[in-house]
């Protein structure tokens, strides 16, 4: 990889195919739009909550809603499994428009379906299928975008684009909600926000998904198989023909798949506390200025954007696997700024969101990287997109709810215990599978 000096195991790789426009934008795109459904419903789960889960006790209510919040999330190993090996033998175009169309279709109809006030508990039971189906599709994205995102950077400057796709684009979706949120606060009194208001956001997401499905519509299938599953003569590692084959190379690296699990799981305990968990509870428990809670999520959401091309940037100059390290040790204490806001406080919530959420950007801008060089390309779409989505799933998709569990009962301070343990111990994890030899060549 240049100049870094970490030692790449697999096999000397072909070159990487040159990037183009629309390739890029539509990987950028699909990944957007993934930040963005899943950030919404995290963002608007303070006003889901009352409509779907109404309860005399709000927190009681917004448990129930980042508890379908989380539900989502565990149906991503599933997709991941089933659509995985599908995107490795057989197409990966036609697994990302599938990925595509359902986040899209689930979006806009959580924005016309009917709340509890018109079908009762039916109204809960429908969010959840959709959550659901929401997950099973995205299952796989991160892992086809990542895979053929590493194969178009140019050799040398892997962590620049890399931290574009992995960083800036899933953060131009979680801005995105933010933003939408905050115009949409601004526009609409808060008794409105709460009766039909928060329909608003969804709706967008559901529109958005129809640009991102054309231009996945129009992306080569050919490009995809060159730079992801045509080997060279000289390239040794063999694309195995069958989903049995995918499957028993992924138990031979099944370390490696324990890191990318822990690393992505590490920093998606940070990614929905600071996007999710922490403005939820500003907005539920403390009844912050709504607005407010979504003007310094919103701040925070660009200085993630920025962060993305400078910390890819710095892993090409000093080495991915340093920078790495580097980064994740700066996690583990900005967990325990989240003591600071124990009360209702703008200022605090502020400090908070924004210093800790600077390091929790910087942190996120590399994790796809790290993901993508411990799997061999023959399996890697697999590897990273069921790593991605059991790391998600167990850690990031339960951490809004753990984080107000946690606070309900009186032991709020574990939580940031918690972050700083999965944090150093995704680096324990990394540094034992580096030193088995699972790092593999990018491109």
């Amino acid at each position: 990889m240049g100049s870094t000096p970490d030692v790449l195991t697999e096999e000397t790789p072909s070159p990487g195919a040159r990037r183009s426009s629309k390739v890029t934008l539509s990987l950028i795109g699909g990944v957007a739009l993934e930040g963005y459904d899943w950030s919404i419903y995290g963002i608007m789960a303070s006003f889901l909550s009352p409509n779907f889960f109404p309860s005399h006790d709000p927190v009681v209510s917004l448990l129930a809603a980042f508890g379908v919040f989380g539900a989502g999330f565990f149906a991503r190993p599933i997709g991941a499994a089933l659509l995985g090996p599908i995107a490795d033998r057989i197409s990966h175009r036609t697994v990302m428009l599938m990925s595509v169309s359902a986040m899209a279709i689930c979006s806009m109809i959580i924005a016309l379906m009917p709340a509890y006030a018109s079908i009762g508990v039916w109204a809960g039971v429908v969010l959840l299928l959709l959550r659901l189906i929401q997950g099973v599709a995205t299952g796989v994205e991160a892992g086809v975008a990542d895979a053929i995102a590493i194969e178009l950077a140019t050799p040398g400057r892997q962590g620049r684009f890399m931290g574009l796709i992995g960083g800036t684009a899933i953060q131009i979706g979680g801005v995105g909600s933010t933003l939408i949120a905050l115009v949409v606060s601004l526009l609409v009194s808060k008794p409105d926000m709460l009766a039909w208001g928060w329909r608003i956001p969804f709706a967008v997401g559901g529109v958005l998904g129809l640009a991102i499905i054309y231009l996945r519509t129009n992306l080569p299938e050919t490009l995809i198989a060159r730079t992801t599953r045509a080997r060279s003569s000289g390239e040794g590692a063999c694309i195995h023909p069958t989903t049995r084959g995918i499957w028993k190379q992924l138990w031979d690296v099944r370390l490696a798949l324990l890191a990318v699990i822990m690393v992505i799981g590490s920093i998606q305990i940070a990614n929905y506390t600071w996007v999710s968990g922490l403005p939820g509870m500003a907005n539920s428990v403390f009844e912050e200025d709504s607005s407010l809670v979504f003007g310094i999520a919103t701040s925070m959401g660009l200085i993630w954007m920025l962060c993305g091309p400078i910390v890819g940037a710095l892993a090409d100059r000093i080495g991915v696997s340093r920078t790495f390290v580097i980064t994740r040790l700066m996690l583990a204490p900005a967990f325990f700024l989240i003591w600071f806001y124990n009360s209702p406080d703008i200022g605090r919530f502020a400090l908070v969101m924004i210093l800790g959420g600077t390091i929790v950007g910087i942190n996120f801008s590399l994790y796809n990287y790290i993901a993508v060089t411990l799997m061999p390309r023959s399996i890697r779409t697999t590897g990273v997109g069921l790593g991605y989505a059991l790391g998600v799933s167990i850690f990031g998709g339960t951490s809004p709810y753990l984080l107000l569990w946690l606070r309900h009962v009186g032991a709020e301070r574990l939580f940031a215990i918690y972050g700083a343990t999965v944090a150093l111990l995704s680096i324990v994890v990394y540094l034992a599978a580096k030193r088995r030899g699972h790092l593999y060549a990018t491109n």
